[in-house]
């Protein structure tokens, strides 16, 4: 490790230990950047993004150094982190505090030999409340800034030679006014505008790459404000520099001005403004949108559509005139893309587009034709959905929010700026690996026809029960109103941050359903030998990889060693919304 001069001490064990983890992730971090091997793809991690090589050094890194700690100082620890998610060294049952960590935040950076990213360590009770130290370095120059809760928040630099000099207190600006303001600002291409009025007001716009080292920059007066509200926030991106943030003296709010409640879990996304607190209330007044009463998570996606494309049901000779007519209508005012199947049956290959490439090619929303299983199945075909504005082809029609009379206003309100409402969706996994996103439900039944079985459900490795039934249905609120209600389970409602879980015919009276908490990691096991079950998601059943076909032999079989894993997927579902009704409103009209 490299000397270092006496510093403002806090935590002295805290501090050295997190400089000492610095150091060994540095080190592999230092070998890796710029190279092209730093890039390479190797798994999805915890929080459902790809895994870069440079990544999962540092993760290791990072690991082995706490396990060494861990062993010699005869503590049993609870470690938080991006890629692996929930790592115990130690005694689970004895656990003494928490560490949440990001080892690398800003990996495109690293990965591109930008001199700007850094590894945040955050440590505060073994269920991840009352966080109460803070440290975050600069992997790239050594500089590092930390903070204990109570005594105040610090930033120390290092020299050529690697000497961290003293600690010295930091405090944010005293920037009073707007148009002075320099800030980071972050917003998603589709509520880009909750972030477009600030952004034209202030003077200076930086946008760095490292969100817990803009944090510290906010902390410390280099720049005035943090904003970012893409809703895609984790735990690990802002747990020290938020303490280090608010121990230096400014706020931190959620996107709205309330209490920033940080998730006790690395997968659920929080929106954050940081600021000196002077200029707080305006920047929230800015970044503002029209709140609509029984709205659920709303954005505002304003103006500036350039690109739209349609997806539709190519059996209904409705639905095919409704895509010529929305084409003549559109044509000369946005590009139009169509999916494959409709593409080439309305011999409009020209405007041909997978619904896998279509937030590469820069599409503002989807419109669908046809019922809910037509948005079903191209949601699940997108990684980050975009909205979809769903015209009432079908059945029911649930998911769909226009009625066909009523299209061609509703495209050309949408030109112009549109509400869309974000509904959480489900990621399964088997064994470890990837196999899709539901929006509804995911359903493990058996792989024959009428045959029970017995699963063995988990709910954050603590055991729910063993269920014998036909088989399970793993339900959003959004699916509450589709299989899980005809199974026999409860209508909830999109504000409730849950998934239902709800046994099909099951043997036993007391097998009932169960509503646990969204950030739950739901792991099922089949236990009865030599019987095997098939995953059903949104009505699709799973099949091998690379297979499209539906065939029973190509389904993806998991048998009694298997694991299953459910959880949280890293983006949500996003469908345009035009009427204000609410969702009892909607479940009364379509349901009685």
């Amino acid at each position: 490790m490299p000397s270092k001069s006496k510093d403002t001490v806090l935590d002295a064990e805290l501090l050295e230990l997190c400089r000492t983890v610095c150091e060994d992730v540095k080190k592999v971090v230092s070998s890796l950047k710029g190279t092209v091997e730093a890039d390479d793809f190797m798994f999805v991690g915890a929080d459902g993004t790809d895994t870069k090589r440079i990544d999962a050094a540092a993760e290791d890194a990072m690991i082995e150094r706490f396990r060494k700690y861990a062993k010699s100082a005869g503590k049993s620890i609870r470690i938080i982190s991006e890629e692996y998610g929930e790592t115990i060294l130690g005694n689970p049952s004895e656990v003494e505090f928490a560490v949440i960590v990001d080892p690398l935040d800003g990996t495109t950076n690293a990965v591109k030999d930008i001199p700007f990213y850094s590894l945040s360590i955050a440590f505060s009770k073994p269920d991840l409340t009352g966080i109460y130290f803070g440290y975050v370095c600069n992997l790239a120059n050594g500089g590092e800034f930390y903070a204990e809760a109570g005594k105040g928040a610090y930033m120390a630099m290092a020299d050529g030679a690697g000497v961290i000099s003293d600690g010295i207190s930091i405090k944010p600006s005293t920037a009073s006014s707007i148009r002075d303001l320099t800030i980071s600002a972050y917003g998603y291409r589709q509520n880009t505008d909750r972030t477009t009025k600030l952004c034209s007001r202030v003077q200076k716009v930086r946008v760095l790459g490292s969100i817990a080292l803009e944090l510290c920059y906010a902390a410390s007066g280099k720049i005035d404000a943090f904003i970012d509200v893409r809703r895609a926030l984790r735990l690990v991106d802002i747990a020290a520099g938020q303490l280090i943030v608010r121990e230096a003296g400014g706020i931190v709010t959620d996107g709205t001005g309330s209490s920033l409640f940080l998730p006790d879990n690395h997968i659920k996304p929080v929106n954050l403004v940081a600021s000196n607190g002077i200029v707080h209330p305006e920047i929230l007044n800015l970044i503002s949108f029209p709140e609509i009463e029984c709205r659920g998570d709303w954005y505002y996606y304003k103006g500036g559509v350039k690109k739209i494309a349609i997806v539709s049901r190519c059996d209904s000779e409705p639905a095919r005139e409704m895509i010529r007519e929305i084409v003549d209508a559109f044509k000369d005012r946005v590009e139009i893309y169509l999916s494959s199947s409709p593409a080439k049956y309305l011999d409009m290959e020209e405007r041909d587009i997978a619904v896998s490439k279509m937030k590469e090619a820069g599409i503002d929303f989807v419109i669908s034709l046809g019922g809910d299983g037509t948005i079903l199945r191209n949601m699940s075909k997108m990684n980050d959905p975009i909205p979809i504005l769903g015209v009432n082809m079908g059945t029911l029609g649930f998911l769909a929010d226009v009625e066909p009379k009523d299209a061609i206003r509703a495209i050309e309100s949408a030109l112009s700026g549109f509400m869309y409402d974000e509904r959480p969706r489900l990621e399964l996994s088997v064994n470890g690996k990837f196999v899709g996103n539901a929006i509804n439900e995911v359903v493990a039944t058996s792989a024959y026809p009428a045959k029970m079985m017995t699963y063995e459900i988990f709910v954050n490795r603590r055991l729910l029960g063993e269920i014998r039934a036909d088989g399970i249905v793993f339900a959003t609120p959004t699916g509450s109103t589709a299989y899980a209600m005809s199974a026999g389970g409860p209508i909830v409602t999109p504000e409730v941050d849950s998934i239902l879980i709800v046994p099909i015919a099951p043997f036993k009276l007391s097998s009932r359903p169960w509503i646990v908490p969204f950030d739950s990691e739901i792991t099922v096991h089949s236990k009865l030998p030599k019987k095997e079950i098939v995953i059903v998601t949104d009505g699709k059943v799973v099949t091998q990889p690379g297979v499209e076909t539906e065939r029973p032999e190509d389904y993806l079989k998991v048998s009694e060693n298997d694991v299953v894993t459910i959880k949280r997927a890293r983006y949500p579902g996003r469908f345009v919304k035009f009427s204000d009704a609410c969702f009892y409103d909607t479940v009364r009209n379509k349901l009685s």
